[in-house]
Protein backbone atom coordinates (compact mmCIF):
# COMPACT_ATOMS: atom_id res chain seq x y z
CA UNK A 1 0.00 0.00 0.00
CA UNK A 2 2.86 2.54 0.90
CA UNK A 3 4.81 1.68 -2.11
CA UNK A 4 1.80 2.37 -4.14
CA UNK A 5 1.29 5.88 -2.55
CA UNK A 6 4.99 6.23 -3.04
CA UNK A 7 4.95 5.41 -6.75
CA UNK A 8 1.57 7.57 -7.34
CA UNK A 9 3.78 10.93 -5.84
CA UNK A 10 7.04 9.98 -7.61
CA UNK A 11 5.25 9.87 -10.76
CA UNK A 12 3.56 13.64 -10.75
CA UNK A 13 5.10 16.69 -12.23
CA UNK A 14 5.99 19.62 -9.61
CA UNK A 15 3.61 21.65 -11.31
CA UNK A 16 0.77 19.31 -10.92
CA UNK A 17 2.02 17.91 -7.05
CA UNK A 18 2.04 22.19 -6.03
CA UNK A 19 -1.40 22.44 -7.38
CA UNK A 20 -2.78 19.41 -5.45
CA UNK A 21 -0.97 20.60 -2.39
CA UNK A 22 -1.83 24.06 -2.16
CA UNK A 23 -5.56 22.59 -2.97
CA UNK A 24 -5.65 20.37 -0.44
CA UNK A 25 -3.91 23.44 2.20
CA UNK A 26 -7.16 25.41 0.94
CA UNK A 27 -9.34 22.51 2.09
CA UNK A 28 -7.94 22.40 5.42
CA UNK A 29 -8.15 26.01 6.34
CA UNK A 30 -11.72 26.13 5.16
CA UNK A 31 -12.55 23.30 7.30
CA UNK A 32 -10.84 24.46 9.97
CA UNK A 33 -12.23 27.83 10.01
CA UNK A 34 -15.91 26.18 10.10
CA UNK A 35 -15.10 23.88 12.69
CA UNK A 36 -14.50 26.96 14.50
CA UNK A 37 -11.11 26.99 17.23
CA UNK A 38 -11.89 24.31 19.41
CA UNK A 39 -10.43 21.57 16.55
CA UNK A 40 -6.91 21.24 16.05
CA UNK A 41 -5.76 20.40 12.35
CA UNK A 42 -1.77 20.62 12.79
CA UNK A 43 -1.58 17.11 11.32
CA UNK A 44 -3.69 17.99 8.39
CA UNK A 45 -1.58 21.27 7.62
CA UNK A 46 1.99 19.05 7.97
CA UNK A 47 0.91 16.53 4.92
CA UNK A 48 1.28 18.66 1.75
CA UNK A 49 4.35 20.19 3.80
CA UNK A 50 5.93 16.78 4.13
CA UNK A 51 4.93 15.43 0.62
CA UNK A 52 6.65 18.67 -1.00
CA UNK A 53 9.85 18.07 0.89
CA UNK A 54 9.64 14.51 0.89
CA UNK A 55 8.89 14.00 -3.04
CA UNK A 56 9.75 17.12 -4.82
CA UNK A 57 12.35 19.02 -3.02
CA UNK A 58 13.27 21.07 -0.08
CA UNK A 59 12.28 24.67 -2.07
CA UNK A 60 9.02 23.27 -2.45
CA UNK A 61 8.35 22.26 1.31
CA UNK A 62 9.31 25.50 2.38
CA UNK A 63 7.03 27.17 -0.43
CA UNK A 64 4.07 24.87 1.01
CA UNK A 65 5.21 25.73 4.66
CA UNK A 66 4.77 29.26 4.32
CA UNK A 67 1.33 28.85 2.36
CA UNK A 68 0.43 26.47 5.05
CA UNK A 69 1.28 28.89 7.75
CA UNK A 70 -0.68 31.94 6.22
CA UNK A 71 -3.88 29.78 5.27
CA UNK A 72 -4.23 28.71 9.26
CA UNK A 73 -3.36 32.38 9.79
CA UNK A 74 -6.72 33.21 7.82
CA UNK A 75 -8.46 30.60 9.33
CA UNK A 76 -7.78 31.56 12.76
CA UNK A 77 -8.83 35.22 12.18
CA UNK A 78 -12.15 34.21 9.68
CA UNK A 79 -13.02 31.56 12.86
CA UNK A 80 -13.34 35.24 15.16
CA UNK A 81 -10.46 34.18 17.48
CA UNK A 82 -10.04 36.84 20.06
CA UNK A 83 -6.81 37.36 21.70
CA UNK A 84 -6.12 39.84 24.92
CA UNK A 85 -3.55 41.69 22.65
CA UNK A 86 -3.28 42.30 19.01
CA UNK A 87 0.36 41.23 18.70
CA UNK A 88 -0.47 37.79 19.90
CA UNK A 89 -1.66 36.34 16.86
CA UNK A 90 1.26 37.31 14.79
CA UNK A 91 3.56 36.03 17.44
CA UNK A 92 1.40 32.86 16.81
CA UNK A 93 2.10 33.11 13.04
CA UNK A 94 5.77 33.35 13.75
CA UNK A 95 5.76 30.40 15.72
CA UNK A 96 3.63 28.40 13.53
CA UNK A 97 5.65 29.12 10.56
CA UNK A 98 9.26 28.48 11.97
CA UNK A 99 7.86 24.72 13.36
CA UNK A 100 6.48 24.12 9.48
CA UNK A 101 9.85 25.71 8.12
CA UNK A 102 11.70 23.48 10.43
CA UNK A 103 9.96 20.43 9.84
CA UNK A 104 9.79 20.40 5.87
CA UNK A 105 14.16 21.10 5.59
CA UNK A 106 14.40 18.19 8.22
CA UNK A 107 11.90 15.91 5.99
CA UNK A 108 13.84 17.31 2.85
CA UNK A 109 17.47 16.46 4.54
CA UNK A 110 16.16 13.25 5.65
CA UNK A 111 14.98 12.42 2.42
CA UNK A 112 18.39 12.98 0.67
CA UNK A 113 20.06 10.92 3.57
CA UNK A 114 17.70 8.20 2.90
CA UNK A 115 18.53 8.25 -1.43
CA UNK A 116 22.64 8.70 -0.39
CA UNK A 117 22.14 5.38 1.65
CA UNK A 118 20.24 3.64 -0.75
CA UNK A 119 22.53 4.67 -3.57
CA UNK A 120 25.33 3.40 -2.19
CA UNK A 121 23.44 0.08 -0.66
CA UNK A 122 22.50 -0.67 -4.94
CA UNK A 123 25.89 0.01 -6.02
CA UNK A 124 28.94 -2.41 -6.34
CA UNK A 125 31.46 -0.60 -4.00
CA UNK A 126 34.44 -1.28 -6.30
CA UNK A 127 33.07 -1.20 -9.61
CA UNK A 128 30.37 1.51 -9.12
CA UNK A 129 27.87 -0.44 -10.93
CA UNK A 130 24.18 -1.85 -9.90
CA UNK A 131 24.99 -4.58 -7.56
CA UNK A 132 22.74 -8.26 -8.32
CA UNK A 133 20.31 -6.87 -5.67
CA UNK A 134 19.76 -3.25 -7.38
CA UNK A 135 20.26 -5.50 -11.28
CA UNK A 136 17.05 -7.67 -10.28
CA UNK A 137 14.94 -5.01 -9.24
CA UNK A 138 15.91 -3.13 -12.52
CA UNK A 139 15.48 -5.97 -15.00
CA UNK A 140 11.99 -6.79 -13.08
CA UNK A 141 11.14 -3.37 -13.88
CA UNK A 142 11.79 -3.70 -17.60
CA UNK A 143 9.92 -7.10 -17.59
CA UNK A 144 6.55 -5.41 -15.88
CA UNK A 145 7.29 -3.26 -18.79
CA UNK A 146 7.32 -5.63 -21.46
CA UNK A 147 4.25 -7.32 -20.07
CA UNK A 148 5.19 -10.54 -21.64
CA UNK A 149 4.77 -8.89 -24.80
CA UNK A 150 8.26 -8.01 -26.47
CA UNK A 151 11.62 -10.21 -26.77
CA UNK A 152 14.14 -9.83 -24.10
CA UNK A 153 17.66 -11.08 -23.68
CA UNK A 154 19.93 -11.11 -20.94
CA UNK A 155 23.72 -11.34 -21.53
CA UNK A 156 26.31 -13.00 -18.81
CA UNK A 157 29.92 -12.44 -19.29
CA UNK A 158 32.32 -13.68 -16.94
CA UNK A 159 36.49 -13.13 -16.85
CA UNK A 160 38.94 -15.89 -16.63
CA UNK A 161 42.41 -15.11 -15.90
CA UNK A 162 41.95 -12.35 -13.25
CA UNK A 163 43.65 -14.37 -10.91
CA UNK A 164 46.91 -14.22 -12.74
CA UNK A 165 46.28 -10.87 -12.88
CA UNK A 166 46.12 -10.62 -8.51
CA UNK A 167 49.38 -13.09 -8.26
CA UNK A 168 51.10 -11.01 -10.62
CA UNK A 169 51.08 -7.50 -10.20
CA UNK A 170 48.76 -7.60 -6.71
CA UNK A 171 44.61 -7.17 -6.14
CA UNK A 172 44.79 -3.27 -6.61
CA UNK A 173 46.40 -4.22 -10.39
CA UNK A 174 43.39 -6.68 -10.31
CA UNK A 175 40.73 -4.07 -9.15
CA UNK A 176 41.29 -1.91 -11.15
CA UNK A 177 41.22 -3.90 -14.41
CA UNK A 178 38.07 -5.06 -12.92
CA UNK A 179 36.74 -1.39 -13.13
CA UNK A 180 37.96 -1.13 -16.07
CA UNK A 181 36.18 -4.22 -17.51
CA UNK A 182 33.11 -2.69 -16.17
CA UNK A 183 33.56 0.67 -17.94
CA UNK A 184 34.38 -1.36 -21.32
CA UNK A 185 31.04 -3.02 -20.79
CA UNK A 186 28.90 -0.01 -20.10
CA UNK A 187 30.74 2.02 -23.18
CA UNK A 188 29.30 -1.03 -25.14
CA UNK A 189 26.26 -1.72 -23.75
CA UNK A 190 23.35 -0.44 -25.81
CA UNK A 191 21.82 0.45 -22.58
CA UNK A 192 24.35 1.26 -19.78
CA UNK A 193 22.20 1.89 -17.18
CA UNK A 194 21.04 -1.73 -17.42
CA UNK A 195 24.86 -3.36 -16.80
CA UNK A 196 25.25 -4.80 -13.44
CA UNK A 197 28.70 -6.70 -11.45
CA UNK A 198 26.70 -10.29 -10.23
CA UNK A 199 29.92 -10.50 -7.79
CA UNK A 200 33.39 -12.11 -8.52
CA UNK A 201 34.40 -11.96 -12.31
CA UNK A 202 30.57 -11.99 -13.53
CA UNK A 203 28.71 -9.57 -15.21
CA UNK A 204 25.18 -9.02 -16.83
CA UNK A 205 24.05 -6.93 -19.74
CA UNK A 206 20.23 -7.00 -20.14
CA UNK A 207 18.65 -6.15 -23.75
CA UNK A 208 15.25 -5.02 -23.91
CA UNK A 209 12.85 -6.03 -26.47
CA UNK A 210 15.77 -7.51 -28.26
CA UNK A 211 15.95 -10.65 -30.23
CA UNK A 212 18.43 -12.97 -30.79
CA UNK A 213 19.43 -11.77 -33.98
CA UNK A 214 19.82 -8.20 -32.88
CA UNK A 215 21.69 -9.00 -30.32
CA UNK A 216 24.43 -11.22 -31.89
CA UNK A 217 26.04 -7.96 -33.32
CA UNK A 218 25.85 -6.26 -30.36
CA UNK A 219 27.42 -8.89 -28.44
CA UNK A 220 30.03 -9.19 -31.21
CA UNK A 221 30.52 -5.57 -30.61
CA UNK A 222 30.82 -5.85 -27.14
CA UNK A 223 33.74 -8.48 -27.22
CA UNK A 224 35.50 -6.53 -29.78
CA UNK A 225 35.55 -3.58 -27.07
CA UNK A 226 36.69 -6.36 -24.20
CA UNK A 227 39.37 -7.65 -26.76
CA UNK A 228 40.43 -4.12 -27.56
CA UNK A 229 41.23 -3.29 -23.70
CA UNK A 230 42.69 -6.71 -23.12
CA UNK A 231 45.12 -5.53 -25.71
CA UNK A 232 45.93 -2.41 -24.35
CA UNK A 233 46.47 -3.94 -21.01
CA UNK A 234 48.65 -7.22 -21.73
CA UNK A 235 47.03 -9.31 -19.61
CA UNK A 236 46.07 -12.88 -20.22
CA UNK A 237 42.16 -12.91 -19.87
CA UNK A 238 39.44 -14.53 -21.19
CA UNK A 239 35.79 -13.38 -21.60
CA UNK A 240 33.03 -16.14 -22.25
CA UNK A 241 29.40 -14.20 -23.15
CA UNK A 242 26.33 -16.35 -22.41
CA UNK A 243 23.16 -15.08 -23.36
CA UNK A 244 19.26 -16.05 -22.87
CA UNK A 245 17.20 -14.62 -25.58
CA UNK A 246 13.61 -14.64 -25.32
CA UNK A 247 10.50 -14.15 -27.64
CA UNK A 248 8.33 -12.70 -25.03
CA UNK A 249 9.65 -11.71 -22.04
CA UNK A 250 9.33 -13.86 -19.01
CA UNK A 251 7.37 -12.86 -16.08
CA UNK A 252 9.98 -14.46 -13.32
CA UNK A 253 13.27 -12.60 -13.12
CA UNK A 254 14.69 -15.74 -11.47
CA UNK A 255 13.98 -17.51 -14.36
CA UNK A 256 15.16 -15.08 -16.74
CA UNK A 257 18.62 -14.84 -14.76
CA UNK A 258 19.29 -18.39 -13.76
CA UNK A 259 19.32 -19.53 -17.72
CA UNK A 260 22.17 -16.99 -18.31
CA UNK A 261 23.86 -17.88 -15.38
CA UNK A 262 23.34 -21.72 -16.08
CA UNK A 263 24.68 -21.30 -19.52
CA UNK A 264 27.52 -19.89 -18.34
CA UNK A 265 28.64 -22.80 -16.20
CA UNK A 266 28.85 -25.30 -19.36
CA UNK A 267 31.12 -22.44 -21.11
CA UNK A 268 33.76 -21.43 -18.37
CA UNK A 269 36.32 -24.44 -18.94
CA UNK A 270 36.75 -23.27 -22.58
CA UNK A 271 40.24 -21.53 -23.58
CA UNK A 272 39.18 -19.04 -25.79
CA UNK A 273 36.86 -16.19 -26.10
CA UNK A 274 33.03 -17.38 -26.78
CA UNK A 275 29.52 -15.95 -27.33
CA UNK A 276 26.82 -18.12 -26.72
CA UNK A 277 23.07 -17.20 -27.55
CA UNK A 278 20.48 -19.19 -26.56
CA UNK A 279 17.16 -19.14 -27.95
CA UNK A 280 14.71 -20.26 -25.42
CA UNK A 281 13.06 -24.16 -26.16
CA UNK A 282 15.83 -23.55 -29.13
CA UNK A 283 19.21 -24.57 -27.45
CA UNK A 284 22.53 -24.42 -30.04
CA UNK A 285 23.97 -21.61 -30.81
CA UNK A 286 25.89 -19.07 -32.15
CA UNK A 287 30.13 -19.25 -31.78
Amino acid sequence: MLSTVSDFFERRSKRTFGFIAILFSIIVGIVDQITSVEIHFLLLYLIPIFLGSWFVSREMGVYLAFFGSLIWFVSDSLSGRVYSSAWIAYWNLLMRTSVFVLFAVTQAQLRLKIDELSNLAARDFLTGLPNGRAFYQLAAKEMDRAFGLEPMTLACIDVMGLQWVNDCAGYPAGDQILCTIAHTIQQHAPRPDLVGRNGGTSFLVLLPNTTSDAASPMLEQLRTGLQDMRRKYSHPLTFHISAIAYSKAPKNIAQLIGQAESKMRRTKGEKKDSIQIAKVDELPLLN
